[in-house]
């Protein structure tokens, strides 16, 4: 096939998005595909422009997204190949703008009975009304944003407001979240099914920006550590989940196990990363894929969805 790997992009998840998008250019070319790699570049008023005068053309089979955050993943760049009915990897425009908003889709698991931290959103002077609503220490981090960028634990007033002007540079509203102490699992689902849960354990107190791409910053136990029913739950809420937002081909949601036993669901990610650390491959390796066999389920996964979609 002929695939374009959009990847770099104009969102500060930059560097993650080139790290996943090389990676993943590599290993298409070992399969076998024409792959060509393109870079909207770092100008916010340049993303639209080359993506549309490239594959407006025809000359690609596929797309491959691995734009993480801003534009490639909050439903923007998949309105756009949804437009020009390109063939693309991941979720739909909706599905990607459902998940990429933290409160929407922690409303919408709410709704459906899912258990999740309390939650409210943040301004720069609600400090004392949050410390009401989550006792402290409780989180903000931007409500669309990812790779942990401008996440921040809150354990006195006085850590909230420099902490907010950080987290506000990485997103156009932040969320508060309750802390809840415990263990970090991620359940990746491909194609409508979970995959094995990956338990983190991060050298920091939490999975920080540092940790999740710093090797040896984190420890990770894949097929995760924990008690079989616990699992069985955690599998089935991530499916529940990529179904309530409407997600497609593949994604990672992520949850807490918090000392009380009780998974609670933390967010939904429509673009995995696939870098040497990420989450989302040692879950497929776990399950029998290898890293190329992986992206070979996801673009026949994709190309079967346009097809069906056709007719």
């Amino acid at each position: 096939m002929r695939i374009a790997v959009l990847l770099g992009g104009d969102s500060p998840e930059r560097e993650v998005s080139l790290s996943s998008g090389q990676n993943i250019v590599e290993a298409l070319r070992a399969n076998g595909h024409a792959v060509t790699a393109l870079d909207p570049g770092e100008e916010s008023r340049r993303v639209l422009p080359v993506i549309y005068e490239t594959l407006h053309q025809g000359a690609f089979d596929m797309v491959f997204n691995a734009l993480h955050g801003g534009k490639g993943e909050n439903g923007y760049i998949q309105s756009v190949l949804e437009m020009l009915h390109v063939p693309f990897t991941g979720s739909g425009a909706e599905g990607c703008m459902l998940a990429m908003d933290k409160e929407v889709s922690k409303l919408i698991a709410s709704a459906a009975g899912i258990a999740t931290p309390k939650f409210a959103l943040a301004r720069a002077d609600n400090f004392d009304d949050l410390a009401q609503k989550l006792t402290l220490p409780f989180i903000i981090k931007p409500a669309d944003g990812g790779s942990s960028l401008g996440f921040h634990i809150i354990r006195k007033k006085e850590d909230y407001t420099p902490a907010w002007r950080d987290a506000i540079q990485y997103g156009m509203k932040i969320l508060a979240e309750q802390y809840v102490p415990g263990s970090e699992i991620a359940a990746g689902v491909l194609k409508g099914a979970a995959l094995p849960l990956v338990h983190i354990i991060p050298k920091h107190e939490v999975y920080d920006y540092t940790c999740k791409y710093t090797p040896g910053m984190s420890r990770y136990v894949v097929p995760a550590d924990l008690d079989e029913t616990i699992t069985r739950a955690i599998q089935e809420t991530a499916v529940n989940i990529y179904g309530l937002l409407g997600l497609k081909n593949y994604a990672r949601i992520d949850f807490l196990v918090g000392t009380d036993g009780i998974p609670y669901f933390i967010e939904a990610n429509t673009l995995p990363g696939m870098t040497a650390t990420s989450l989302l491959p040692k879950a497929a390796r776990a399950a029998g894929w290898d890293f190329n066999q992986l992206l070979e389920e996801i673009i026949q996964d994709a190309r079967r969805h346009y097809e069906h979609q056709k007719k």
